[in-house]
C-alpha cells in the first residue's frame, strides 16, 4: 500500500467523519475527534488517522473502524468470538466459518459491521460483515457465516505512518 496524499481535515470534514461513523459502531470514545484528524489517500483507498493510528478506512463507500482503533479501545463494534482453532485462519484472510463461532453479541442481524474476537484474549482478529443474522449462524454446523473485510497482518494493518 502506497500513500499518495495525507492531509489534516477541516472542522467540518471531521465532524461529517464523526457521524458516519456512529452510524455503524456501537460506541467512540467521546475524546477520540480532539486531536488532529488526518485523510490519507494511498493507491487503494482512504484511510482516517489520529495520531498516526489508522482509526477507519474506505471499503466500497463504506466507513469502516481498524483494529487498532478496536484493540486500543477508541472505538467498539459488537462481537463474534471464534474457538482458538480458526485464530490462524482468521488472520491470515479467511471468511468466519460457522462451527468456529463460539459466541455472537444479542441483536446482530444481516449486513451488520462486526469485531471477530479471540476466545482466550479477547483481542480483535477482524472487521467482518455478518452474512446471516445471530439465530441463523448458531444454528447453521456448516458454511461461512461472516465476511473477512480487514484482518490483523493485511496492508492497512501494517501501514506505518
Amino acid at each position: 500500500m502506497e500513500i499518495r496524499q495525507r492531509h489534516a481535515l477541516r472542522k467540518s470534514a471531521v465532524q461529517k467523519l464523526k457521524k458516519e461513523l456512529e452510524q455503524v459502531l456501537s460506541t467512540t470514545k467521546p475524546s477520540l475527534f480532539e486531536n488532529r484528524v488526518e485523510l490519507i489517500k494511498t493507491d487503494e483507498g482512504e484511510l482516517y488517522a489520529i495520531n498516526k493510528v489508522v482509526i477507519a478506512f474506505k471499503l466500497d463507500d463504506h466507513l469502516l473502524p481498524s483494529l487498532r482503533a478496536l484493540n486500543d479501545e477508541l472505538v467498539t463494534l459488537p462481537k463474534v468470538t471464534v474457538d482458538m482453532g480458526a485464530v490462524p485462519y482468521v488472520t491470515n484472510g479467511a471468511d468466519i466459518m460457522a462451527p468456529g463461532i463460539q459466541a455472537i453479541d444479542m441483536g446482530v442481524e444481516t449486513g451488520t459491521i462486526v469485531t471477530v474476537v479471540d476466545e482466550r484474549f479477547g483481542k480483535s482478529l477482524a472487521v467482518g460483515r455478518m452474512l446471516y443474522d445471530r439465530t441463523e449462524v448458531l444454528k447453521m454446523e456448516h458454511g461461512k457465516a461472516v465476511k473477512n473485510l480487514h484482518y490483523v497482518n493485511d496492508d492497512i494493518w501494517n501501514l506505518e505512518l
